[in-house]
């Protein structure tokens, strides 16, 4: 137990017993500020100067399509015949994908309409 009016060991600089204690924050940020600059040196560059300046935008799109069906294969056959001709001395990037759809769920009857079978 602590009587009234006595020191503690963390008393921010105030000696005790002749001893002067430091206080536990200015350890605590000198332990953070020492690790912070023994890991500055191991941090990577900012972005544009790693790639040697600002990213550009990706050129924009010439042609854009999409359509649904069962058939992947005349999807694609079908989508490609709206492509425009290829100009001399340019060169085109195309990506194609497909993706299977989850099954369609199926439609609600009108509440008037009789159920199949009755």
């Amino acid at each position: 137990m602590v009587e009234p009016g006595a020191r503690v060991a963390f008393d921010g600089g105030v000696p005790i017993n002749g001893v002067i204690i430091m206080s536990r924050y200015p350890v605590a940020l000198a332990l953070l500020l020492g690790t912070t600059l023994l890991h500055a040196g191991e941090m990577p560059p900012p972005m544009g100067a790693r790639q040697g300046g600002p990213m550009t935008p990706p050129p924009s799109v010439l042609y854009h399509a999409s359509k649904q069906g069962a058939d992947p294969q005349a999807l694609v056959q079908a989508l490609s015949k709206n492509i425009d001709a290829a100009k001399p001395d340019t060169r085109y990037e195309v990506t194609v994908s497909v993706r299977e759809l989850p099954p369609q769920p199926l439609k609600p009857q009108p509440a008037g309409a009789p159920l199949k079978g009755q």
